[in-house]
């Protein structure tokens, strides 16, 4: 049975008209963990019948910063907003068959708002959560933020701001082992700026299952190990004001695995020296190093195409999902890094990369759920 496939789209918070809606021929939304959320909209474009212009072209929609919000709605489920965003870039194919022209519109999410200008400045006296959720506040987003320590002393030393706030926010959150990203919150409505671990416990959205006959809702399941990513990791430095030694050594990840066999290894591990941080306390150092090993330790990745019609729903980056039927090592708990999703006359396509620090199941995964199961 066909799914119904349904979605909304505002222009500055407007619902766009049934004239735009008929010319988009295409939208393409990628939900990604580790980068900015992207929308491209390909729309159809003509002279108009009496010659006077072009349609969509000239009715000066998609200006600079415009903002766009796409929800999606799937089956009978609720509608889910897929993507807010901004209007950063157009392009305009001119063909001469009639009918071929298109304007291809680009959106990047909220955080392009903090990532329009370079800023030196001091932020003193500040941990680096507490400075997380001023610069999300400067631009009235609620926040989700992970405490973090320490909370440094102007007088032993001060953290410099050198770039965008969206690029100091991500070299904040690359040293604590955090993700820094913005995201439409359903249920309070807002936008929300989160700042913490990436949230591998919390309830996985769905079941993709592989190889299992009627059951089966991808459409195709690559899986990797790669062996020789995870590493242990050194750092030293000397302390400013005494001029002690300060050494940090990680072995293990702090992440809880996803499986029963973390890929972190005693035999003849890699080993990284780590150099160049700018920082000098054991504390500090120890954290940089455990973001290292942790970042290192997702070496199981797989990527596939999701069966939306099998699977009725929408599968979110940022999140975990379970896997089943792709054997003993690779079935289990994924956290979803990317989803590529494209809704066009041709129907609504999910393309999806995952990855995971362990192999093999720890028996406390759920299985069997409606959305795992043919409609």
């Amino acid at each position: 049975m066909p799914l119904n496939v349904s979605y909304t789209l505002t222009i500055d918070g407007a619902p766009a008209s049934a004239d735009i809606i008929a010319a988009i021929r295409e939208i393409e939304v990628e939900d990604h963990a580790e980068m900015a959320d992207m929308m491209r909209l390909r729309m159809a474009v003509a002279v108009k019948e009496n010659g006077s212009g072009w349609t969509v072209l000239d009715e000066s929609l998609f200006e600079r910063l415009t903002n766009l919000r796409l929800s999606v709605t799937v089956g009978s489920n609720n509608s889910i907003p897929l993507i807010d965003a901004y209007v950063i870039d157009t392009n305009t194919e001119f063909a001469y068959q009639h009918g071929s022209s298109t304007l291809e519109v680009v959106a990047m999410d909220p955080t392009v708002l903090m990532n329009l200008e370079e800023k030196v400045r001091p932020w003193p006296d500040m941990a680096d959560s507490d400075i997380a959720s001023t610069i999300y506040g400067v631009y009235g987003f609620s926040v989700q933020v992970d405490q973090t320590q320490p909370t440094r002393q102007e007088v032993d030393r001060t953290v410099m701001q050198r770039g965008t706030d969206i690029q100091f926010l991500r070299e904040l959150a690359r040293r604590n082992g955090y993700e820094s990203y913005v995201e439409f919150n359903t249920d309070t409505g807002q936008v929300e700026g989160h700042f913490h671990l990436p949230r591998v416990d919390q309830t996985h959205q769905g079941v993709l299952s592989v190889n299992m006959g009627a059951a089966t809702n991808v459409n195709s399941f690559q899986s990797k190990n790669d062996m020789i990513r995870p590493v242990t990791a050194v750092a030293n430095n000397l302390q400013i004001l005494d001029q002690s030694d300060q050494n940090s050594d990680v072995s293990d990840s702090a992440l809880t695995n996803l499986g029963d066999s973390t890929t972190t290894t005693s035999d003849r591990p890699r080993r990284v020296l780590i150099s160049n941080t700018g920082l000098s306390e054991t504390g500090e150092l120890q954290t940089y190093a455990q973001a290292v090993v942790d970042r290192s330790v997702w070496a199981i990745r797989a990527e596939g195409e999701l069966s939306t019609v099998t699977y009725g729903n929408i599968l979110r980056a940022k999140r975990p999902v379970n896997v089943r039927g792709a054997g003993r090592q690779f079935s289990g708990t994924y956290y979803v890094e990317k989803v590529l999703h494209r809704i066009s006359d041709e129907g609504y396509t999910q393309k999806f990369s995952l990855r995971r620090n362990a192999l093999g199941v720890t028996g406390q995964e759920e299985f069997v759920e409606d959305n795992a199961l043919p409609s």
